[in-house]
């Protein structure tokens, strides 16, 4: 067995618990972060950002489907799906996806992770078997993060004053793409548009300051991390800003614990922000939460009550005042934390003592 033969084995298992526990005989994923998971990393997007894709994948007992219409299936099964195990069920371009999978449910009742039909809406259930990640995600996982994290750094070396933001940001997505990883996210402030905690990037050239933020996406999985740099010597405010984000990063991830409820992160940062001196800040901006098959899987602040599993992606981001600090980190079964994402040697970075380790993140490079 293949290990993306097993990671979807695993998964099937996952959903056939989840639908024995539902009463349900089956599901329908057409959402495409689902058939990203299902598949182990396959990709039912046609349209860059679209929320579900030109395929869905319908499973009954033992059997599984690829579902899409005649002139996209061939490409699905040799290049997405291909040694899996799944079945072709299709239709004309021109009919109707929904009637097409009810030829093939006939009177089952099944689950689904959009709304479809009279079908029940499968939601919070559902996403959670995505959270906890198998060993084979793991891999893919620090593979991703080990490119974004390499070539961050490496379009931050090379750039120079009087570069726009397109510039920078056309250069990384070089670098990237031509390891087939995809932007999911990524924007660029340079200056005075430092104050924007979303800065969309513009033709604004460079002089001294840019923070570059970026989502990369690989096989469904996606990675989070930012990096700032200062042409000169960098001034005594956004040092001790950062120094603030960074304390605020530390108490989100001392507080990263098995079976913890994210929103207890969430006060805890709260308590950092003010400790800091900055009461407010965390109004300013979210706070970051679970990253995975979504470039946040949730946010913390704004939701019910999720609690941390084993395996599990973080990736908290505060912000202090024209400074920000983002790492992906992987909770480990004996509540060790990862950190997915890193800086070269050369870069300089802070020693942060957590319970039972030490890690390293990154500060403003300096140039």
């Amino acid at each position: 067995m293949t290990e993306q033969e097993s990671e979807v084995d695993q998964k099937l298992r996952k959903i056939e618990k989840l639908l024995a526990k539902l009463n349900l005989q089956g599901v329908c994923l057409s959402k495409a972060y689902n058939f990203s998971w299902i598949t182990g990393g396959g990709i039912n997007r046609v349209v860059t950002g679209s929320e579900t894709g030109a395929a869905a994948i319908v499973i009954l007992g033992e059997k599984k489907y690829v579902i899409a219409p005649k002139n996209e299936i061939k490409r699905f099964m040799e290049e997405q799906v291909q040694g899996l195990g799944f079945e072709p069920w299709t239709y004309e371009w021109y009919e109707s996806r929904v009637n097409a999978i009810k030829k093939l449910v006939k009177e089952r009742k099944i689950g689904t992770d959009t709304p479809m039909g009279e079908w029940p809406v499968l939601g919070a259930e559902l996403n959670r078997l995505r959270y906890s990640l198998t060993a084979e995600e793991v891999k893919r996982a620090e593979e991703l993060s080990e490119i974004c994290s390499r070539e961050i750094a490496a379009t931050c070396l090379s750039i120079v004053p009087g570069q726009s933001e397109f510039d920078i940001q056309a250069e990384l997505s070089k670098r990237l793409m031509s390891q087939g990883v995809r932007p999911a996210v990524l924007l660029v402030a340079a200056d005075e548009r430092k104050r924007f905690r979303h800065p969309v990037t513009t033709a604004k050239r460079l002089k001294n300051y840019v923070i570059i933020g970026l989502v990369g996406e690989k096989g469904g999985l996606h990675s989070a991390l930012t990096r700032s740099v200062y042409f000169g010597s960098l001034p005594d405010t956004l040092r001790n800003n950062y120094k603030a984000a960074l304390a605020v990063e530390k108490t989100f991830l001392e507080n990263c614990k098995i079976g913890v409820d994210c929103n207890t992160v969430f006060e805890k940062g709260n308590e950092a922000y003010a400790n800091a001196g900055f009461p407010d800040e965390w109004k300013r901006h979210h706070q970051g939460g679970a990253i995975g098959y979504i470039p946040r899987e949730y946010r913390i602040g704004e939701t019910q009550h999720e609690v941390f599993q084993p395996n599990q992606m973080l990736a908290w981001n505060p912000t202090v005042d024209g400074t920000k600090v983002e790492e992906t980190v992987l909770l480990m079964p004996d509540n060790q934390l990862k950190v997915l994402t890193s800086v070269p040697e050369w870069w300089p970075q802070e020693k942060i003592t957590l319970p039972n380790q030490e890690i390293q993140l990154p500060l403003v490079l300096e140039r």
